[in-house]
């Protein structure tokens, strides 16, 4: 089943760095977590920010080359056929973005998710 639905991630002033009261300043990427889902493009605008394979993950920040700036209208897709898996706007970071299976989630926030199926051979 595909998840095509539309998270926003809400905007707020000062840094692009957040941190807990109980723990360190985590850093102002969006990270990219892929279990067991198909390789996928993740997008914002025309720009693709990151390609990634079934069990990768990596992270992409805006002082990276050819990144554009804040906020990025994001679109993952799968490589093959193209198929929208999620939508949303990231107007602040950190930010994650999960995959379980072809299942995605966006959000401010680490998401908590299963290992997901394994990845084909």
């Amino acid at each position: 089943m595909l998840l095509a639905s539309a998270l926003v991630v809400s905007a707020c002033s000062g840094p692009a760095v957040s941190s807990s009261p109980s723990g360190p300043a985590l850093p102002a990427v969006l990270t990219i977590d892929s279990r067991g889902g198909p390789p996928i493009q993740v997008l914002a605008g025309s720009t693709v920010l990151a390609q990634v394979a079934c069990g990768g993950h990596l992270t992409v920040g805006p002082d990276e080359a050819n990144i554009p700036p804040l906020p990025w209208n994001l679109v993952v897709r799968t490589e093959s056929d193209r198929t929208i898996l999620v939508t949303g706007t990231i107007s602040a970071l950190p930010a994650w973005l999960v995959l379980v299976g072809s299942d995605a989630s966006l959000g401010s926030l680490p998401v908590d998710a299963p290992s997901g199926p394994p990845c084909p051979s």
